[in-house]
C-alpha cells in the first residue's frame, strides 16, 4: 500500500491554515492555464500556487494600496 499524506497523518497545509473554509475563485481558461504551468514548474498543487500568488499580491497591495483599483 502506498503511503499518502492522509495515511501517514502528515498535514499538507501550513500550520494555522483553516482548510475547512476554502475560498472559491474563478479564473478564465488562460488564467487557469498560467497558474497550472506555475504549479507544475514549482512542483506544487494548483491550490497552493494560487494561495502563494494571492499572498504575494497582498504584499504588493500593502506597499501600494491604490494600485489594485487602477489596474496596475
Amino acid at each position: 500500500m502506498a503511503l499518502t499524506a492522509s495515511s501517514t497523518g502528515i498535514r499538507r497545509a501550513p500550520n494555522g491554515l483553516d482548510s475547512s473554509k476554502p475560498v472559491p475563485v474563478r479564473f478564465t481558461a488562460e488564467e487557469r492555464a498560467r497558474h497550472k504551468r506555475i504549479a507544475e514548474t514549482e512542483q506544487r498543487s494548483l491550490a497552493s500556487v494560487v494561495r502563494l500568488l494571492a499572498l504575494k499580491g497582498a504584499e504588493v497591495y500593502d506597499r501600494h494600496p491604490s494600485s489594485l483599483l487602477r489596474g496596475s
